[in-house]
């Protein structure tokens, strides 16, 4: 059983991809299932205490998660004057230091919804979170739920599941059959599987690695670039 709730993007989207660097910080166009997952599980500690996070954290791995994607994306690309950490051996001069970072915003014209496949009590749980969140990823790239509570056996016409090819190593992952042979190609991230609540724990000091515990998928999303330039892309929905 799929529950289905759309919101709509209030602000500038950004979320930085996996393979960018902190000064070529580009972003991608919606939600990665690793956002979509931790907004729910933060959600769940605010409202109901931190001791349901664990059993929570476990309910969220066994869910299949997809997406329509908004009708247009418009992404914008500037240079922004940074603060960093200065080296060690430089320290003297300072313990910060000015510097020029490649940033890119996306604004998302139409609704996003999202689609989460599980048990029925399962969806229940998801369904009273649902309001409580108001921003995926980075914060500050604030989203309002427009609706939820829609339960469908088959994914509405045009939603994607968010799963795709990943590589780790030289062992490389299986594709979820798509309708969609077209499009843009994002490495979008998910919880992987030996990840546990002790390593998604901010206040916890173990490390999440890449490639068991965070896993990289290249995703096809249905977009065609309909025009660009030096400072801003512009794509639409297939």
């Amino acid at each position: 059983m799929w529950l289905i709730a759309y919101y709509r993007p209030v602000g500038l989207f950004s979320l930085k991809a996996g393979p960018a660097t902190s000064t070529g910080a580009k972003t991608v166009f919606l939600p990665t299932p690793f956002a979509i997952r931790t907004a729910l599980l933060d959600a769940a500690i605010r409202t109901q205490g931190l001791q349901v996070a664990p059993r929570f954290f476990r309910m969220l791995k066994t869910v299949a998660i997809a997406a329509l994607v908004p009708e247009r994306v418009v992404v914008t690309n500037l240079f922004a004057k940074v603060r960093k950490p200065r080296r060690a051996e430089a320290e003297r001069e300072g313990a910060m230091q000015s510097t020029i970072a490649f940033r890119e915003y996306a604004y998302l014209m139409g609704n996003l919804g999202l689609g989460f496949r599980g048990e029925e009590v399962v969806l229940d749980e998801l369904e009273a979170l649902l309001p409580q969140i108001s921003y995926f990823g980075k914060r500050g790239s604030f989203f309002q739920l427009l609706s939820a509570g829609e339960r469908t056996t088959e994914l509405p016409a045009g939603f994607v599941v968010l799963r795709g090819i990943s590589a780790t190593g030289t062992q490389i992952g299986s594709q979820v059959a798509t309708s969609f042979k077209l499009g843009i190609i994002q490495v979008l991230d998910d919880w992987g599987p030996e990840l546990t609540f002790e390593k998604v724990n901010t206040y916890s000091d173990r490390d999440i690695r890449l490639g068991r515990d965070r896993i990289r998928e290249s995703v096809i999303l249905p977009y065609r670039l309909v025009r660009s330039s030096r400072s801003f892309s512009y794509y639409e929905r297939i």
